[in-house]
C-alpha cells in the first residue's frame, strides 16, 4: 500500500465489486417469495409478529406459539417494513453487506486486492444466496449466513488488529457482539455455534498472551465489550417479554420448566421402543395415571390434537396417525397446543408453572419407582438407540455433499400455498410479488414476467456454472488446511 499503483489498484477492484453487487441485486430482483399460507409454527409465524411490532404490539396477544422461536428475524422484517424496503432486497443487501465486511476484515492479512475481489465475488455469488426451491420462503435462514459472516468477520479484525488500539478495534468487538446477540435471538438451537465461538476466544486470547501482557489485556477488555454489545440485546427481549407476557426471558425453548418437562417424558421407558418416537402412547398413558397436571392433557394428546401430530410426523415415523404416536420433531409441538388448549396458557409465566408441575409430577413418579425409567434428563436431544450409528454416518455424508455441491439449487420457487386472501399477509408485509399459486391467474404483466424469466435464467447459469467449480475448490481448500495444520504442529506455531 505504500507505492502510488497500489492505492489505484484497490480503488479499481472496489468499483468492480460494487458493479458485481449491483448486477446481483438487479437479477435477484426477478425472484419471487414462496409462499406458504398453512405454515403457521413457520414462515407465517414469523410474519404474524412482524406485523404485530410493526403494530407497536411487541409479538401481539399470547398464544403457545408466541415464544417458541426466537423473535429476531420478526423484528428485522418489521424494520424493513417500516423502511419501505422489499424483503428480498433487504435480505440480499444484508448479505452482501456481511460479505464486504468479512472481506474488510481480512484486508490486514491479504495486501491484494485482487485476492480479496476474489473471496468477496466468491462469497457473494454464494448458489445458495439465491436459491428458491426451497429458501426462497419468509425463513430465518435468510439472514443466519450473514449473522455469521459478520461473527467471524468480528474474530479475524480483532486477531489481524490485535496492535491497533483500543478505540480502533471497538468498533469490530461490538460488531462481533452484536452479531452473536442476533443470532442468539434467531435461533433457539443456537447452541451449536457456542463451541466455535468459545475455541476462536480462547486462541485469541493465548495468541496475545504469547506476545505480552499488554495485548492480553487490552484483548480482554475488547470482548469484554463484545460481551456486552451481545447481553443487551438478551436483556431488552427479555424485558419487553416480561412486560407483556410475565417472564424474563427470551424463548420459551430455552426455559428450564419447558426443557424440564420434556426431558421427564423422553425418561419414562414404557411401551415399545420405536424409531423416532422417543414418547410413545403407551409411555403417555402412564404418566396420565401418575401425574395430575399430565392428566389434563390426556383429551388433547389422545384427541384431535395428537392425531394431528402423529400425521403429521408420519413419512418419519411410518405409523399411521390412528395409532397417536408422535414423532420426536413434532412432540413438543403436540404438548405446547395440548397445554393451550387445556387454558394453561394465559401467558408465558403461567404456562411455564405448569410444565415445572409436569416435571416434578413425572420425575417424582420415576424416583421412587412408580414408573419405569432412565437416568434424570432434560432437554430435547432423543436417547440414543443401538443401530443409529450407521444412520447418522450416512446422514453426515449426504449432508456434506448437499454442502459442498449444492445439489438441491434452483432459482424457481414453487407455487404459493393458500388462497388469494390467506396469503395477503406475505405480499403485504414483504412488499413482494409472490410466486402464483396454483391454478390461480397470475396478476403479474407478461413483459414483466418475460423480464423476471430473463434474470433468473442469468442466475440459474451462474449458479450452475458455480456448482461444477465448488466441489473442487472444496477439496483444495481441505488439502491446503491440512498442508497448513502439518506445517504449524512441525513449527509448533
Amino acid at each position: 500500500m505504500t507505492t502510488p499503483a497500489q492505492p489505484v489498484s484497490m480503488h479499481w477492484w472496489f468499483w468492480a465489486g460494487v458493479t458485481l453487487t449491483l448486477f446481483k441485486l438487479w437479477l435477484t430482483r426477478g425472484q419471487s417469495v414462496f409462499a406458504i399460507a398453512g405454515a403457521s409454527h413457520d414462515d407465517r409465524l414469523f410474519l404474524v409478529l412482524a406485523d404485530s411490532i410493526a403494530r407497536g404490539q411487541w409479538l401481539g396477544d399470547y398464544n403457545q406459539l408466541t415464544l417458541a422461536k426466537g423473535p429476531f428475524y420478526s423484528i428485522f422484517v418489521a424494520a424493513v417494513f417500516w423502511l419501505g424496503v422489499p424483503l428480498l432486497l433487504a435480505q440480499q443487501l444484508l448479505y452482501a453487506g456481511a460479505c464486504a465486511t468479512f472481506v474488510r476484515a481480512c484486508r490486514p492479512a491479504m495486501r491484494s486486492a485482487a485476492a480479496l475481489f476474489f473471496i468477496y465475488a466468491l462469497l457473494l455469488w454464494n448458489p445458495m444466496s439465491y436459491e428458491s426451491s426451497s429458501l426462497g420462503r419468509i425463513l430465518r435462514q435468510q439472514i443466519n449466513p450473514a449473522q455469521l459472516l459478520f461473527i467471524f468477520a468480528g474474530f479475524v479484525a480483532l486477531y489481524y488488529r490485535r496492535r491497533e488500539t483500543f478505540r480502533a478495534q471497538a468498533p469490530w468487538a461490538g460488531l462481533l457482539g452484536f452479531a452473536f446477540g442476533s443470532f442468539w435471538l434467531t435461533r433457539e438451537d443456537a447452541v451449536w455455534l457456542a463451541p466455535g465461538v468459545a475455541l476462536l476466544l480462547v486462541v485469541h486470547l493465548v495468541a496475545v498472551a504469547r506476545e505480552s501482557g499488554a495485548l492480553l489485556r487490552r484483548g480482554a477488555k475488547l470482548f469484554a465489550l463484545a460481551a456486552a454489545f451481545a447481553v443487551l440485546p438478551l436483556l431488552a427481549v427479555s424485558a419487553m417479554n416480561y412486560r407483556h407476557y410475565h417472564w424474563f426471558g427470551t424463548v420459551e425453548f430455552r426455559a428450564s420448566a419447558f426443557r424440564d418437562a420434556y426431558g421427564a417424558m423422553v425418561r419414562v421407558k414404557v411401551g415399545p421402543d420405536l424409531p423416532h418416537v422417543p414418547v410413545t402412547r403407551q409411555a403417555r398413558e402412564a404418566i396420565y395415571a401418575v401425574s395430575p397436571a399430565f392428566a389434563e392433557l390426556q383429551p388433547f394428546l389422545d384427541g384431535d390434537i395428537g392425531r394431528g401430530w402423529a400425521g403429521a410426523s408420519e413419512s418419519v415415523t411410518g405409523i399411521p396417525a390412528i395409532e397417536r404416536q408422535i414423532g420426536g420433531g413434532w412432540m413438543m409441538w403436540a404438548l405446547r397446543d395440548a397445554v393451550a388448549a387445556a387454558g394453561h396458557a394465559k401467558d408465558a409465566g403461567q404456562a411455564l408453572e405448569f410444565y415445572q408441575r409436569i416435571a416434578d409430577e413425572i420425575n417424582r413418579a420415576c424416583d421412587t419407582g412408580r414408573l419405569p425409567a432412565g437416568p434424570w434428563r432434560t432437554g430435547f436431544v432423543p436417547p440414543w438407540r443401538a443401530g443409529q450409528l450407521a444412520e447418522t454416518v450416512k446422514t453426515f455424508f449426504e449432508f456434506g455433499d448437499f454442502v459442498v455441491s449444492f445439489q438441491r439449487f434452483s432459482v424457481d420457487a414453487p407455487p404459493s400455498v393458500g388462497s388469494p386472501e390467506e396469503i395477503q399477509l406475505f405480499a403485504d408485509l414483504t412488499r413482494e410479488n409472490l410466486s402464483p399459486v396454483a391454478g390461480v391467474p397470475d396478476d403479474l404483466g407478461l413483459q414483466q414476467f418475460l423480464s423476471n424469466e430473463a434474470k433468473k435464467h442469468r442466475l440459474d447459469l451462474i449458479g450452475k456454472t458455480l456448482r461444477s467449480i465448488l466441489p473442487g475448490l472444496f477439496l483444495l481448500a481441505q488439502a491446503v488446511f491440512l498442508l497448513r495444520l502439518f506445517q504449524a504442529a512441525r513449527d509448533r506455531a
